[in-house]
């Protein structure tokens, strides 16, 4: 079914409306006679008057919009408003008489005190058309806004999390460049391998930049990419276990999030460590979503809570979960840190 549009529907209102207004002054005038009559000019003069009224109106709020009315402070549309009624309904009543003169409906001469009379009651009724239009005018109005609004808020986070992602892939890519920098002269074969990783890394990274979320299962390649490249760099040093739950592999996480988290666990634990340490993920489905969990060897004290990667990771499950994902850091026993991620379920 196919609705009318704004002009349509305007039209539609302005026709529906004076035309109901001319049947009701006809019934009127049937019912104020005795013995009730009304005659075919009195009908024609009624439906003239409608069309005229119906023009006025039509007039109006084309230089209302011409001039901006709405850009007014109230007073002063309120004062333009009065007169500008004013004027259309001098103009209504002038035309009532002259059409009652010459359609012969006009039972007598009318007065000036009479006239004067005739001009405010009519423009009670073009204040209550004004009253309707601008109810409607100014809802629209409203309603156009807060679109507008939402518009920009939602390209606002959408630049936000754009440049977020501009800030992760260039930190990720400096540590890992020092990293195979200082494989290089020592073992060419392992920077070799360091490179490979590296460049699936980059190529992982740069396809889903083009998306705000990817399946878990993509963002754990990523990881792996780039704990089989820390591994060659830290040896026996770095040890790592995986227990991710299958049936939660298909959850939409942010991109290069958990594998910040990682990183992070790896430069702020594992790396300060003499015999290095263990890195754990470990995920679950719980009643509120999908529950990541990374444990890493080190102490929190070591790991600022506001530095970059968990910054980074709070504002962008804010920006694209709407504050409905969770995450938190915390020290789980003397020689552990934890850091767990709750993702809704959200679909694609």
């Amino acid at each position: 079914m196919n609705f009318p549009g704004r002009i349509q529907l305007y039209y539609l209102c302005q026709i529906a409306g004076w035309g109901a207004y001319g049947l009701a002054m006809s019934v009127f005038s049937y019912f104020y006679k005795s013995p009730h009559s009304i005659s075919g000019n009195e009908i024609l003069a009624n439906g003239l008057l409608c069309l005229f009224a119906l023009l006025l109106t039509h007039y109006f709020r084309l230089i209302f919009k011409q001039y901006q009315w709405f850009t007014f402070p109230l007073p002063r549309l309120a004062a333009y408003v009065i007169v500008s009624n004013l004027i259309m309904s001098a103009l209504y009543v002038g035309a009532a008489v002259m059409a009652g003169n010459w359609l012969g409906v006009n039972p007598e001469a009318i007065e000036t005190e009479d006239l004067v009379l005739l001009v405010i009651n009519y423009m009670t009724l073009f204040l209550f058309w004004s009253v309707i239009y601008f109810a409607i005018a100014f809802f629209r109005r409203y309603r156009q806004e807060e679109i507008e609004r939402l518009q920009w808020e939602n390209a606002l986070k959408e630049f936000e999390l754009n440049k977020l992602k501009s800030q992760l892939n260039p930190h990720f890519v400096f540590n890992a460049l020092n990293g195979i920098r200082s494989l290089v002269e020592e073992d060419p074969k392992k920077s070799k391998l360091a490179i490979t990783q590296l460049s699936n890394i980059l190529r992982n990274s740069l396809l889903s930049d083009r998306n705000q979320t990817i399946p878990l299962s993509e963002e754990m390649k990523t990881v792996m990419d780039y704990l089989n490249l820390e591994k060659i760099r830290f040896d026996e040093r770095l040890h790592y276990q995986l227990e991710m739950d299958e049936n939660g592999m298909n959850y939409e996480v942010p991109p290069m999030m958990i594998q910040t988290l990682v990183e992070n666990a790896v430069k702020h634990g594992i790396s300060r460590r003499l015999n290095g340490g263990e890195i754990s993920i470990r995920s679950k489905i719980s009643e509120s979503g999908l529950e990541i969990q990374i444990d890493n060897s080190g102490v929190l004290g070591n790991l600022s809570t506001d530095g970059f990667g968990i910054l980074n990771t709070r504002q962008r499950l804010d920006l694209i979960y709407n504050k409905n994902a969770l995450f938190d850091i915390r020290q789980i026993n003397a020689d552990t840190v934890s850091a767990i991620l709750t993702i809704p379920k959200i679909s694609k």
